[in-house]
């Protein structure tokens, strides 16, 4: 009786050994039949300012033709963002306070930092990547007001995505 407690102890040891797999760091790459070389564009889905009247915020891209004509392009190599292209198109105003570098510039997407974010090899920050979408929090002359926008995928060259949007 002893010695079949034992091998049901041992087997079960065994096969709780047999389940338990490794997890280790990975270097972001996509791995298996995924396509890791693409491109995405991004628009901006929506510019909402918040005041103290409106805490909840208004949309004002209906009402802005020229926030549709800035675009933002990123490039991913080996399935990690590798570099980017801003176009501010017709916006007449800066919406980051640092020199945004024409034409495609390396950039990375820094995983480590909480939110995630798209930072250029600078160091600074484009974008940052908040419940699965590329988010920019800005203040213009006023203080008084507050901004979000919010991008969408505009286009892309990977195979098989659906756009959310």
């Amino acid at each position: 009786m002893k010695t079949t407690a034992k091998s049901f102890i041992l087997a079960g040891m065994l096969s709780i050994a047999a389940a338990c797999t490794e997890v280790a760091p990975t270097d972001g790459q996509l791995k298996g039949g995924i396509d890791s070389d693409y491109e995405f564009t991004y628009a901006i889905r929506e510019f909402v300012q918040f005041d103290p009247k409106n805490p909840g915020g208004i949309n004002l891209m209906p009402y802005f033709d020229f926030l549709k004509t800035y675009a933002l392009k990123l490039y991913v190599v080996g399935g990690k963002i590798t570099a980017m292209e801003l176009d501010m198109g017709d916006v007449p105003f800066d919406i980051y306070d640092f020199p945004v570098p024409d034409g495609k510039v390396e950039c990375v997407f820094d995983e480590v930092c909480i939110p995630n974010a798209l930072k250029l090899a600078t160091g600074e920050t484009i974008a940052t990547f908040v419940n699965g979408e590329f988010v920019i929090n800005l203040v213009l002359d006023c203080k008084d007001l507050s901004y979000r926008i919010n991008f969408k995928t505009t286009e892309t060259t990977r195979e098989g995505y659906e756009k959310a949007y």
